[in-house]
């Protein structure tokens, strides 16, 4: 609008100054007696303010108003500050806010009697995109989503849905789970790996099946243990089962507990023990190993520019391993400064964890998705 607004300021001075041109020819008129100003006047017939002045067909004045910014929400069920999934999905946010000028919008639903209401407000609003987390708010979206087709709506990490206006985002994390386990079982001294997840899901049961597969085919006399905190932001809750687990005899724990991850760090550095996955955020501390790394911010600055663009399309995308979109990455510090038998072991691994990886991309090698402990 400023632009707009200066164009037009500059418009009228041009148009003034032209006629205050015109003015001072009619003054020089007079001097008819040596009337030379007949043949020599150019003021007449150079004159710009007919032949030279582009304001009129040029003039912003008759511009369409520039288009209203795009409006784009992310609802989460689950708090942020978890240096995870919900943090990395806010920087994807910000970023879409940057890059297209989106009018930008955080809502934590943490309560799933909100979610409909909180999507149905949303859709009355007309925002034109609107992006939701984890299986849990599959129900709302697929109540909402039909009322307001003129809103484009992308579930990450949610169930297929077959509507003309959603994108479904479906995350194979336990084929990662699976990488991550190659690892624990290279590395395992004690005969005995743990796991600490969120909720028992069928996607983190799924995880922690493949996770302990993937160890025992490394050293099939490996035994494993589940511990579920029952929600994904109770850190104290989540050092306990972790210290549990530990002390019966647990060396290395994968952790899925989102909020609660900083809990089972907590354990693993006072055990002087090992943790795994969660996000490469966690890295700070010399106790994690692994990080089975989700690019949560690609996806919602992807399916965002997907759901403004003129080429729009919905459906359900897979997303994992063979995508790209989710691999594990082992931490720089453990690698640099770590004991060396633990470097020795994560360097022989690595070979290993490339063939499955280049084996699961390739079809080769079949991960099942086990849903049920």
């Amino acid at each position: 609008m400023k632009t707009l607004k200066l164009g037009k300021y500059l418009t009228a001075g041009l148009v003034l100054a032209l006629a205050a041109a015109a003015c001072g020819g009619g003054d020089a008129e007079p001097a008819a007696t040596t009337a030379p100003t007949t043949t020599a006047a150019p003021t007449t017939t150079a004159a710009p303010a007919e032949t030279a002045a582009p304001t009129t067909t040029a003039a912003p004045t008759t511009m369409a108003e520039p288009a209203e910014p795009p409006t784009v929400a992310l609802v989460v069920n689950q708090p942020a500050g978890d240096r995870g999934p919900v943090d990395d999905m806010v920087r994807g946010l910000q970023r879409v806010e940057d890059e297209f000028g989106a009018e930008t919008t955080f809502i934590e639903a943490l309560d799933p009697s909100t979610f409909e209401t909180t999507l149905r407000n949303l859709g009355n609003q007309g925002t034109d995109v609107v992006a939701v987390t984890f299986p849990p708010m599959g129900e709302a979206l697929a109540a909402v989503a039909p009322d307001f087709p003129d809103t484009r709506w992308i579930h990450v990490f949610g169930s297929a849905l077959d509507m003309p206006n959603v994108v479904t985002i479906e995350l194979e994390n336990h084929k990662a789970m699976y990488l991550a386990g190659i690892m624990a079982g290279a590395l395992n001294t004690t005969g005995k790996i743990g796991y600490v997840g969120g909720v028992s899901i069928p996607s983190l049961n799924a995880d922690y099946n493949a996770f302990v597969m993937a160890a025992q085919s490394q050293n099939p006399d490996i035994t494993a243990e589940a511990a579920f905190i029952g929600t994904f932001g109770d850190p104290a809750k989540a050092r306990e089962l972790a210290a549990a687990l530990y002390d019966n005899g647990a060396d290395i724990i994968m952790m899925a507990g989102a909020g609660g991850d900083a809990g089972i760090i907590q354990a693993a550095e006072e055990k002087g023990a090992w943790a795994m996955g969660g996000s490469e955020e966690y890295f700070t501390s010399d106790a994690v190993l692994v990080s089975a790394t989700i690019y949560w911010a690609d996806y919602v600055f992807g399916q965002t520019q997907n759901a403004l663009g003129d080429d729009y399309s919905p459906g359900h995308v897979i997303e994992g391993v063979a995508s790209g979109g989710i691999d594990i990455v082992v931490s720089p510090t453990v690698l640099e400064t770590g004991p060396a038998e633990v470097v020795e072991k994560i360097n022989a691994a690595l070979p290993l964890i490339d063939e499955a990886r280049s084996q699961v991309r390739s079809g080769e090698l079949d991960i099942p998705f086990i849903p049920d402990l």
